[in-house]
């Protein structure tokens, strides 16, 4: 798989989609130096007015998904005022009863929030 195969990928553009929904003002996704030698390190990070976050992993799709797991778990949603959970690959629906569940919608291509609706 190359680089670019990543992108397609419907998880990495929803997931920088989420990442700009958490009110992000940049957003960055890269990887590590060629001539360092295997194994290449992909990395997501985004900056807000006060603050900054990074995530890695092997793949861009992880890295992203990641940084999405780390702004967003304990959050508070702005639309039903539960803690946020972010889920990026399985519903577990009885994260539901302690709070707002940011689950991947395959239909849709998109992550969205528990209190949503159908």
């Amino acid at each position: 798989m190359t680089k670019e195969d990543f992108t397609l990928d419907p998880k990495f553009i929803a997931g920088v989609d989420m990442i700009r929904r958490t009110g992000s003002q940049t957003f960055r996704i890269g990887y590590s130096d060629e001539a360092d030698g295997p194994p290449t390190v992909w990395f997501a990070t985004a900056t807000w007015l006060k603050s900054q976050e990074a995530a890695g992993a092997l793949d861009p799709v992880t890295a992203i998904m990641r940084l999405c797991e780390l702004v967003i778990d304990g959050g508070l949603c702005k639309h039903c005022n539960l803690p946020t959970i972010f889920i990026s690959d399985s519903d577990d629906s009885f994260l539901s009863e302690i709070g707002c569940v940011y689950a991947w919608d395959p239909e849709l291509k998109v992550f969205r929030r528990g209190c949503e609706g159908e």
